[in-house]
């Protein structure tokens, strides 16, 4: 029988006691020894059974132990069906949680992308968190080129993650509110979570929010963005800044960066496209120097569209076609129209053209 206190505790009763007299008395009767000697021998019997008294305790102790780490081993491998529950009615609202990365980030202060908030984001918290152990890691490099172990959730998720440059304002709607709520609900500092909150009802109601130019939207997007990631890198620094005070000098430039990008891109596009429907060489066909109606627009950074260096070419290969018109046309369009009248535009470039004389008409 397993004792029910620690045996190595015990104290050796004194049997000498006229109390352990019963306890002695048969000793003495049975086998005629005195008082002493019957004191002797209940000493040593209790000793003998205190020793195997001793050996049963700790061996329990280990049994004991080792139940104990396998049932740490399995809280640690199916962790789920040990997570305790509040003893309160279903909530009619049941709240989305994001990955888990994004709470681990939002536990320290860290900066967190907006996209864990939107709907597709926590969609696939949704999906994925409860099928998969947040606690296995996996080899990856970061940013800087240094190799950490990180979570299985990390690094499943990182290239599915939009920045929060590339997210739409209805993104960006969906995600701010609950940003919010979860900065509450992981303790920051109120003073900043109303910075953050400011910020974003100033961006909302910016004039360039309902501008119909697409480059304005975007870069109140990219501001935030930007801004927010440096408040954080900056935070408690002497650099560090206010997010409420909006920099509109730093929104202008961020659209004319965009413009720029975008009309650049069109640049090249169409002199590819000009490469490849017209095979003559460049320099053939560009004439020196570039036409005002270009110049302007360019020099009032205004949006271009490759529609504009059709018509500028074809002006100066046609001057008497000076009262053409193009408009928004889609790209697609130019490219079919142009490749249709490719042989009426530039014949003399086609090898085709001067082999058989077969110019096409108009």
């Amino acid at each position: 029988m397993v004792p029910a206190l620690d045996s190595h505790n015990a104290q050796i009763p004194d049997f000498a006691l006229d109390r352990f007299r019963a306890a002695r008395q048969p000793l003495i009767d049975d086998f005629g020894l005195t008082h002493e000697l019957a004191a002797q021998l209940l000493t040593a019997m209790w000793q003998a059974q205190n020793d195997i008294d001793r050996e049963d305790w700790d061996n329990l102790q280990e049994e004991l132990a080792e139940a104990a780490r396998l049932q740490q081993e399995e809280r640690k491998k199916n962790r789920n069906k040990f997570l305790t529950y509040n003893k309160v009615p279903i909530s009619t609202a049941i709240t989305k949680l994001p990955l888990p990365i994004a709470t681990r980030k939002l536990k320290k202060g860290d900066f967190v992308e907006l996209y864990y908030f939107t709907n597709k984001g926590l969609a696939e918290a949704e999906a994925s968190t409860r099928s998969m152990d947040d606690d296995a890691l996996t080899l990856m490099r970061d940013e800087d080129g240094q190799h950490a172990f990180v979570p299985v959730t990390t690094s499943k998720f990182k290239d599915t993650v939009i920045p929060d440059k590339d997210l739409t304002w209805a993104e960006f709607d969906e995600a701010a509110p609950r940003l919010i709520q979860a900065m509450r609900e992981s303790s920051w500092e109120e003073e900043h979570v109303q910075s953050h909150l400011n910020m974003w009802l100033k961006l909302s109601g910016h004039p360039y929010r309902h501008d119909p130019d697409k480059y304005g939207k975007r870069a109140l997007i990219v501001y935030q963005d930007t801004t927010r990631r440096r408040w954080h890198n900056l935070l408690g620094t002497p650099e560090s800044f206010d997010l409420v005070l909006i920099s509109m000098e730093m929104i202008k430039e961020i659209r004319d960066d965009l413009l720029h990008k975008s009309n650049k891109a069109l640049r090249e596009e169409a002199l590819q496209l000009l490469l490849i429907l017209v095979p003559s060489p460049l320099p053939y066909l560009l004439p020196s120097p570039p036409s005002l109606f270009l110049f302007f627009r360019l020099h009032a950074n205004q949006p271009l569209h490759t529609g504009h260096y059709w018509l500028y070419l074809y002006r100066s290969r046609f001057p008497s076609s000076r009262r053409t018109t193009i408009s928004s046309t889609p790209l697609s369009t130019l490219v079919t129209t142009q490749a249709q009248h490719h042989h009426t535009l530039f014949p003399h470039s086609c090898a085709y053209c001067r082999q058989s004389n077969n110019f096409a008409q108009p």
